[in-house]
């Protein structure tokens, strides 16, 4: 029976049928705190069920879904609550949310599995049970995960691979994140960050499409933009290297793959000036994704083939 999979960002939320493979997959626009700022932490949730119940119908019938899976962008303890989503419900949430429970609703036959995003998505790129490796994400926010011998590296409270809450600017006048804090490394590497320093620099409105389409033709005003960007990216994955010893990162996620080949080389740089005595060879350590916008379904099917 076909697993119904969920990949759901601070941007869009991806609703797909998985059998042995992707067969089938839809999407649209996450509700988030952004779009809906006078939006209660409940009506967010709401919405956001809402529009996944909606993506579903389009692909099969809740009568036959007995396994759901969700990759979540966010957290996830080992009970399955949502411990966080800073993208989605920015500072709202206060306490850990069965969010499973919300679902149970629409798709009462199902069995429903909840993992972190990033997780999901590592599962495509394990090339083998004993694999080490880091997948980073830089999309509305910015996350991570360290696979160690072909699992997931958790603590035992499911915390692990929130890089993007890094505080890598303590000046009071770092920029806000999403969660409430200030100078994380999201708030200033990520799409939305990213943006935001191009909006404020520009003094103008401008969307993210209009900030890659610019750097990747080259104009100075958008590389430099950019590179302030990716160095603080490039430093942390230094010191995930010096810490841990891991030589391959893969990087996804809908800016950094909309930037492509050139946005790779900038934080593989950064990355290579931060580490000990330049050693390494950060233009190998550093791949790209594949830039279908599928690895968060692909990830969440494949995770319970390895459960199974």
């Amino acid at each position: 029976m076909p697993t119904l999979v969920f990949d759901i960002g601070g941007t869009k939320t991806r609703a797909g049928l998985f059998n042995q493979g992707l067969t089938r997959s839809v999407c649209a626009a996450t509700p988030n705190h952004l779009d809906f700022p006078k939006a209660s932490f409940r009506e967010l949730r709401e919405r956001l069920v809402t529009s996944m119940h909606r993506l579903a119908g389009e692909i099969v019938e809740d009568r036959t879904v007995t396994q759901l899976n969700v990759a979540f962008a966010g957290p996830i303890d080992p009970a399955g609550n949502v411990l966080a989503a800073p993208t989605i419900w920015g500072a709202l949430q206060s306490r850990p949310h069965p969010f499973a429970g919300d679902l149970v609703r629409h798709w009462p036959n199902a069995r429903v599995s909840m993992l972190n995003d990033v997780t999901a998505a590592g599962y495509r790129y394990r090339r083998s049970s004993s694999d080490d490796f880091c997948i980073v994400t830089v999309s509305s926010g910015i996350g991570n995960k360290v696979f160690a011998g072909g699992r997931p590296l958790l603590g035992r409270s499911g915390k692990g691979g929130e890089l993007g809450h890094l505080c890598v600017d303590d000046s009071p006048e770092a920029p806000l994140c999403e969660c409430g804090g200030r100078g994380h490394l999201g708030a200033i590497s990520s799409g939305r960050g990213v943006l935001g320093r191009a909006r404020e620099l520009a003094g103008r409105e401008l969307t993210s499409g209009d900030l890659v389409a610019a750097f990747l033709r080259g104009e100075s005003w958008a590389e430099r933009i950019i590179e302030h960007g990716a160095r603080p990216l490039g430093w942390a994955l230094a010191a995930m290297h010096l810490g841990l010893g891991l030589e391959r990162f893969v990087l996804v996620g809908g800016f950094a793959l909309a930037l492509g080949e050139g946005y790779r080389q900038l934080v593989a740089r950064a990355a290579q000036a931060r580490t000990w005595n330049g050693a390494g060879d950060w233009m190998t350590w550093l791949e790209l994704g594949v830039d279908d916008d599928f690895s968060g379904l692909i990830g969440a099917g494949l995770s319970q083939e390895t459960a199974s």
